[in-house]
């Protein structure tokens, strides 16, 4: 099966505040950006095409960032909410692949065994959700027969909306790390991750 992954990257990060950086994608980890580790986790867990969706200063990150190995997709509404950008990043999945992996941005710390675990769970028609503590986290991945509801979007909203609608269709996967639960909104985010990626070293 053929797995795209879709890096959700547009927003503006306005709880984060501007003291720290104008954008939050760019906010160091390890000596890297940590967009950059979201990237390298998803081209280490082979997904292809690795799709990423920026929005707010998108030049800048473009230019901070090596996307030299994935499809960057701008999305120029990214001020409606997070719909928009599933949409974009939809949007350029190649029709042969069987579903998509959506990442968020601002969570350098699933790295590939997380990932591999919920790729082993997909069988091409399902949703996989993973789990940490009974708490489910991201990244999600959706069959491309959702792809359609998933352009029908609206706003704010993510692919949780699917959720209810299709409960036979999900396999919820425990893994054994928040990570797949914290994602980065707040100094006081940042002040955590840094704790807890003390080890990442941008390899």
């Amino acid at each position: 099966m053929k797995l795209a992954g879709i890096v959700l990257a547009a927003g503006m990060g306005t709880r984060m505040g501007t003291s720290l950086c104008s954008a939050k994608q760019l906010l160091p980890l390890g000596g890297l950006p940590i967009l950059a580790h979201v990237i390298q986790n998803g081209l280490s867990a082979n997904l292809d095409p690795l799709i990423l969706v920026l929005g707010h200063q998108a030049q800048k990150i473009m230019g901070a960032v090596d996307v030299s190995r994935v499809r960057v997709v701008v999305n120029s509404f990214y001020r409606t909410g997070m719909a928009g950008s599933v949409r974009a990043g939809l949007r350029a999945v190649p029709p042969f692949c069987d579903g998509a992996m959506f990442l968020l941005g601002d969570q350098p710390l699933v790295d590939k065994a997380v990932l591999l675990k919920l790729i082993k769970a997909f069988t091409g028609s399902n949703i996989v959700i993973p789990s940490f503590g009974g708490r489910q986290g991201n990244p999600v991945i959706f069959g491309a027969g959702f792809f359609p509801q998933l352009q029908h979007l609206k706003g704010d909203r993510g692919g949780r909306v699917l959720f209810d609608a299709y409960p036979d269709h999900i396999r919820q996967v425990p893994v054994e790390t928040d990570s797949v639960c914290f994602d980065l909104d707040t100094p006081e985010d940042y002040e955590r991750l840094g704790q807890q990626g003390e080890s990442v070293d941008g390899n």
